[in-house]
């Protein structure tokens, strides 16, 4: 197949993939970070010049924008949609999602060309196993990550192309991606690995350099625009002032688990490729299954343990043991194979190594320099913490796959069977999703259905932020609000326990309200992604009850917010 040949086919399959990215995301509500991007989306629509010259209402604490991480360019790629399709009060999400069908397109392009360098045999399996995967798919949403990696990814393939063709044009251009990158999200730093490691492996140390200094150039006069526009003061520095102090048990075991299961389809390529036995293979793939029957068997508890020997506890232990241990044993297999390769070259007084054996070493350092990475960029385990991993895991399994014969069967089946996982992990966001805006509404109704003009205020993080007010409620503002006696206070709980910004059992709060109604948002699928996937150590877990719940409060006696003792918030300035 020719260069254009290969060119166009690569762009229909990622524009396939991509699109199957966008349209399974459409329909979706906003989720968790989506609804504070928007707050800055609007602004750089209302007024581009000073995109962080405005006070932000997060979890109803007013708070300024340059004290909460949003880096500016994604800002600047939404807020077109938000003048097409209308701001927060009235615009339409379909509209924002659909607008970022071309980054999505980037993203599925950019890794599928590398994939084409890495395992050309199975590239265009392995790109839907990835994109629509369970590590990558369900956190689409209008979240940073895919934006970032879009830009990241492709800056990787242009300083490839740069490294065949002696091109500097191409590495500046290369520099500019992962400059952007930098500037959609902080942690695109981590992509320094990469780019040192095709440095290192191909040669091209000119390269590297011209596209290093376009990157530090473009993040650097970014961060220079910014600072103008405030009137002084690096953002950037300002969010390394407020990094958080990390507990480092819970990220690494949130690393283990995450990993764990979402990067099971990936273990069992690894397996095919390592040609393990087919009766491991199947043990293993039951094993998955019977995780997720577990999971789901099993309500969400704080109070449960390994230690108490949970059901689900064990379940993710044995899944994601196996896991790791699939990781390991593929990035020895890799090291080993380059190490007999330079053996084989020095014996023979042979200086030139092989690309495929390198591409084999760089694979094996990619997976341990993204670990790295992610403890050093994250706060907090996530689903998105962990993604890096996985990509680099799939693609290292890929290359091992991509030399071993009659695999083509099963790299197909993995790549379904990831595909089926990602969308079931979707489908469950999804309902998550529903019951915060069938709440939203439902609470409003309640209170209408008692008075019909009656002030409503809500409470509540995330998608319901958002929604509450398109319901027509107004945010409990912390040090703002004057409560009058008859309004009403809707506090909505990610599964009844999310807590507001006060003290609930204050006497401030309890002498002063009265409990009228609680409306759940219930459904029969028993796991759940919300303070999982988005912000746990765990991507799925059981979910027994309503998945949110808004309790209604009429205020009987009038008061002002300042009253109510606040609760310490770790993600915002005290």
């Amino acid at each position: 197949m020719s260069e254009a040949k290969g060119s166009r086919s690569a762009a229909w399959v990622a524009l396939l993939v991509a699109l199957v990215m966008n349209l399974s995301n459409l329909f979706e509500p906003l989720a968790v970070d989506d609804v504070c991007h928007q707050y800055y989306a609007e602004q750089v629509a209302r007024d581009p010049l000073r995109p962080f010259e405005f006070d932000i209402v997060w979890h109803q604490k007013p708070v300024r924008a340059w004290d909460v991480m949003v880096a500016p360019v994604n800002s600047y790629y939404w807020a077109p949609a938000m003048l097409l399709f209308g701001g927060a009060e009235g615009g339409s999400p379909i509209g924002w999602k659909a607008w970022y069908l071309p980054v999505q397109f980037l993203f599925c392009w950019s890794l599928l060309l590398l994939l084409r360098r890495v395992a050309p045999v199975h590239a265009n399996w392995l790109l839907p196993m990835l994109a629509l995967g369970p590590a990558v798919l369900p956190g689409v949403n209008l979240m940073l990550e895919v934006p970032m990696l879009s830009l990241a990814f492709s800056g990787i393939v242009l300083l490839l192309r740069a490294g065949d063709r002696r091109s500097f044009g191409t590495a500046v251009l290369a520099g500019v991606l992962w400059g952007l990158a930098f500037q959609t999200k902080y942690s695109a730093m981590g992509f320094f690995g990469p780019w040192l490691l095709v440095a290192v492996l191909r040669g091209c140390w000119r390269e590297f350099a011209v596209g290093f200094a376009a990157a530090a150039a473009t993040a650097l006069g970014s961060e220079g625009l910014v600072a103008l526009s405030h009137g002084g003061g690096s953002y950037f520095m300002r969010q390394l002032e407020r990094t958080q102090i990390r507990d480092w048990g819970h990220n690494v075991r949130g690393m283990f688990l995450h990993v764990g299961m979402l990067g099971a389809p990936a273990a069992y390529l690894g397996a095919c490729a390592l040609r393990a036995p087919r009766a491991l293979r199947a043990r293993s793939a039951l094993a998955v299954l019977a995780a997720l029957v577990v999971v789901a068997s099993v309500p969400d508890a704080d109070e449960r343990s390994l230690a108490d020997g949970a059901p689900d506890s064990i379940a993710y232990l044995v899944v994601a043991t196996a896991t790791w241990a699939t990781i390991a044993w593929v990035v020895l297999v890799l090291l080993g194979r380059f190490v007999r390769h330079q053996r084989t070259c020095a014996a023979r007084g042979v200086g030139r190594w092989r690309p495929s054996t390198l591409w084999g070493f760089g694979l094996a350092c990619w997976i341990p320099g993204e670990v790295a990475s992610s403890f050093v960029v994250s706060p907090f385990p996530a689903a998105r913490r962990s993604m890096l991993v996985v990509l680099a895991f799939t693609f290292a399994g890929g290359w091992l796959a991509a030399r071993r014969r009659r695999l083509a069967g099963d790299v197909r089946l993995v790549a379904v069977a990831s595909v089926l996982l990602g969308l079931g992990y979707q489908g469950i966001d999804l309902l998550e999703g529903r019951a915060v805006t069938s709440v939203a509404r439902d609470a409003v109704a309640a209170v209408r259905a008692r008075d019909p003009n009656a002030t409503i205020y809500f409470s509540g993080g995330w998608a319901f932020e958002f929604y509450a007010k398109r319901a027509g409620m107004q945010p409990f503002l912390h040090g703002v609000v004057e409560a009058k006696v008859g309004d009403y206070v809707v506090l909505g709980s990610i599964d009844g326990i999310e807590k507001p910004w006060f003290d609930m059992k204050s006497p401030s709060w309890t002498a002063r309200v009265e409990l009228v109604a609680t409306i759940d948002g219930v459904d029969c699928v028993p796991l759940s992604t919300q303070f999982h996937y988005y912000s746990g150590r765990r991507p799925l877990d059981g979910q027994v009850g309503p998945r949110f719940v808004a309790r209604v409060f009429r205020v009987r006696t009038p008061f002002h917010v300042r009253e109510l003792p606040p609760v310490l918030d770790p993600w915002l300035p005290g």
